[in-house]
């Protein structure tokens, strides 16, 4: 009677199921795909921008959902792994509400998506369904992207260039360069966000049989190119802002570097689930942190004079 009085309401477990911290990875994106077109001129539909990002952020808790689904079908998530969500292995949910829980998420971001191409153009919804096949084929369908070494390569591409292009091409009708150089950081920071997963998890996920960069490449060297990825991130903001390409503000986030060191010490230094797991947390801050304050950046670009963006 004492444990079923110390069960969390199913609110709850559902809020943890969707993984709310993790969501500043399509925040982010918006954040600065929106940023830069201010920055040039072109910014003109709030509403296409709040459709766009309620859209990418029902994608990703459904892609968070069918993580748990096919990780618990094939006997990845135990009740003593670290970091997981737990609906399933903890919370007694049925598997089958997860499933559907994600499908409809799809579903609502399909129907936002459709009202967004509609406002737009018909290439938003193929890249849309594209972004969304990515998301299902992470952990879902025969060959799960999230059990190879290219996780973190997937990540990089569709949470940094594509999300940030697609955010600004829904305000200017095109692609500009700044929106290629403002994705750079965001991308390696996202995909630290994943390496950060997968190095607190290599134990585990060598027991499932699963192949994750660090698996393949050895933890030592997962945590140089965990280091690589934080110091890319702040070298190519540096780079774009010295090519011209990002007005002087979008040196803002350079405020995170004692963040990034720390974490790049957690890992270089510290080896354990347990301790590792607020490293992954972390990550995901300092990616939130970053971003935030690089659109911020970007968006005050006109306030110093420093507007077109090229």
């Amino acid at each position: 009677m004492i444990a079923e009085a110390r069960k969390e309401p199913r609110w709850r477990v559902w809020w943890r199921l969707a993984r709310p911290f993790s969501l500043t990875a399509s925040i982010v994106p918006a954040a600065v795909g929106a940023a830069v077109a201010i920055g040039d001129g072109t910014f003109r539909s709030p509403s296409t921008l709040g459709a766009m990002l309620a859209a990418s952020m029902l994608i990703q808790i459904a892609t968070n959902m069918f993580n748990e689904y096919y990780d618990y079908k094939r006997g990845l998530d135990r009740h003593d792994t670290v970091g997981i969500a737990g609906a399933i292995v903890r919370d007694s949910f049925q598997p089958i509400w997860v499933f559907a829980a994600a499908s409809g998420c799809f579903g609502v971001a399909l129907g936002l998506g459709l009202w967004v191409v509609a406002q737009t153009d018909p290439l938003v919804f193929v890249i849309g369904v594209i972004c969304a096949l990515a998301g299902y084929l992470y952990t879902g369908g025969p060959f799960p992207i999230a059990y190879t070494p290219l996780g973190e390569i997937e990540v990089f591409v569709f949470m940094g260039p594509v999300m940030i292009g697609l955010f600004y091409f829904t305000q200017a009708g095109a692609i500009s360069p700044a929106a290629l150089w403002a994705s750079a950081p965001v991308a390696c920071l996202v995909a630290g966000i994943l390496l950060a997963n997968n190095l607190r998890d290599i134990v585990g996920d060598a027991r499932a049989r699963r192949s994750t960069l660090p698996i393949m490449v050895g933890r030592k060297t997962a945590a140089l190119l965990y280091a690589a990825l934080l110091t890319a991130a702040f070298a190519s903001t540096v780079a774009a802002v010295a090519a011209a390409k990002l007005p002087l503000t979008a040196l803002l986030p350079l405020a995170t570097l004692g963040s990034a060191a720390r974490l790049i010490r957690l890992f270089h230094t510290k080896e354990g689930p347990e301790t590792l797991n607020p490293g992954v947390r972390g990550s995901a801050a300092l990616h939130a942190r970053f971003g935030l304050l690089l659109a911020l950046g970007i968006g005050l670009g006109p306030a110093i004079g420093q507007s077109p963006l090229l």
